[in-house]
């Protein structure tokens, strides 16, 4: 088989919470500093995983920290947890990569403690090798996670629905698996330039399949 890793990130790539809950804490930390927040479309379009910049062109003040933001956010998910499901097909798809006897990862910015939190709620924990919050430069946490793993990265994948993200990848030289269904936009997605474009997680379910027969 081609592939002996693969590697995910989590927000808007196997959990589907950008329009049923994350925009919504969005627009409750432009509230809290009394603000309307940008549209969808300009977050999916302008957010990377140095974030502070998107909210300060968009009048959130300078003296603001990650940290602060990240409390409002984090009371807000809380809040409306129960609201935020898998995205379609990515039980499958990791369940597939696990029978292939691949090894399987998360890297994600999120807070490490919502991450696994969610992923406890989900029964999904047990189905990861590696599981990496908080990665908020991408290569470094790719390169633990390979190092972690054994893995040498031209025989791994990693999945992300972000510009930065799939670039970082492509830095640190895994094949890059872009999906159009998250927080960036296709445009964003194509600009990466990744080593496959997916429009759904089936279509890498089935990628993976055909690896595992050949």
């Amino acid at each position: 088989m081609r592939w002996q890793t693969g590697i995910f990130d989590w927000n808007g790539t196997l959990l589907n919470d950008l329009q049923t809950v994350i925009y919504g804490s969005i627009t409750e930390i432009f509230r809290t500093y009394g603000l309307k927040a940008p549209s969808l479309d300009t977050y999916r379009n302008e957010i990377c995983s140095d974030f502070m910049p998107f909210y300060w062109k968009y009048g959130i003040p300078k003296t603001v920290t990650g940290e602060e933001l990240n409390k409002i956010r984090k009371v807000y998910l809380n809040a409306h947890s129960r609201e935020i499901m898998l995205q379609r097909g990515a039980r499958d798809l990791i369940v597939t990569c696990r029978r292939a006897d691949m090894q399987t990862a998360i890297v994600s910015g999120e807070i490490t403690e919502v991450l696994e939190d969610n992923l406890r709620r989900f029964r999904i924990i047990g189905f990861f090798d590696s599981v990496r919050g908080d990665a908020r430069n991408k290569e470094e946490a790719l390169i633990a996670t390979l190092d972690e793993l054994g893995t040498k990265a031209e025989d791994a994948f990693y999945v992300d629905d972000t510009f930065d993200g799939l670039t970082s990848a492509k830095n640190v030289g895994l094949d890059t698996i872009g999906v159009t269904i998250g927080y960036g936009s296709i445009e964003r997605i194509k600009a990466a330039n990744p080593t496959h474009i997916v429009n759904s997680l089936d279509e890498l379910r089935t990628m993976v399949e055909e690896g595992a027969e050949n």
